[in-house]
């Protein structure tokens, strides 16, 4: 009998298990209870000259198998994006993001975009950039590592952060980004050049 009631709890924890209680990601951002994700508030943060002391020195692999550093990239402005497929508003300034990204490669600008995935798989990741359009590259997910470089600067999603040429952090926005926005950082950053 007390080996039936042991059966029978040890039964229904393991359906507890099954039952959705917003165990991924997906359904930790629609409960709102920030359990594994942090969401923007869409705060927005220039960085005076003179205040500019975190140099970014990131590395990683690209979705596409390439490797990528800021090191290759210096004297350039740089758009470093957090994003997930699984963010919602990571999905919504995707078109922003590339549309200042075709903008200010057209007009020939030293900028370099390189985006940041967080918690997809390569495949998913890729079909996410297939599917928005997205052109620049993309970091893989490496178990965290690309995001510790970040130096804790980065923890909303989606996150953007804008480096000068010597790859200070110059501007950063926790939360969704739109390409007006995005714009007149970049800008304001090249001008000072």
């Amino acid at each position: 009998m007390r080996r039936a009631a042991l059966l029978a709890a040890a039964g229904a924890l393991v359906l507890s298990g099954c039952s959705g209680t917003g165990d991924t990601i997906a359904e930790q951002a629609r409960q709102g209870d920030n359990k594994g994700y942090i969401a923007g508030d869409g705060s927005v943060e220039l960085i005076d000259t003179a205040e500019r002391d975190i140099v970014m020195d990131i590395s990683g692999t690209t979705l596409e198998g390439d490797p990528w550093s800021t090191d290759d990239v210096r004297g350039q402005v740089v758009v470093v994006n957090v994003w997930g497929s699984w963010c919602g508003p990571c999905k919504a300034e995707a078109p922003d993001l590339e549309q200042v990204y075709s903008e200010l490669t057209e007009a020939g600008e030293p900028v370099d975009f390189i985006g940041v995935n967080h918690r997809d798989s390569v495949p998913t990741a890729l079909a996410f950039q297939e599917a928005k359009g997205v052109s620049y590259p993309s970091l893989e997910d490496d178990g965290g590592q690309t995001l510790l470089q970040l130096q804790g600067l980065a923890n909303a999603r989606p996150s953007t952060l804008v480096l000068d040429p010597e790859g200070h952090v110059a501007a950063r926005v926790l939360g969704q980004v739109d390409a007006t926005t995005l714009r007149g950082l970049v800008e304001d950053v090249l001008a000072e050049s």
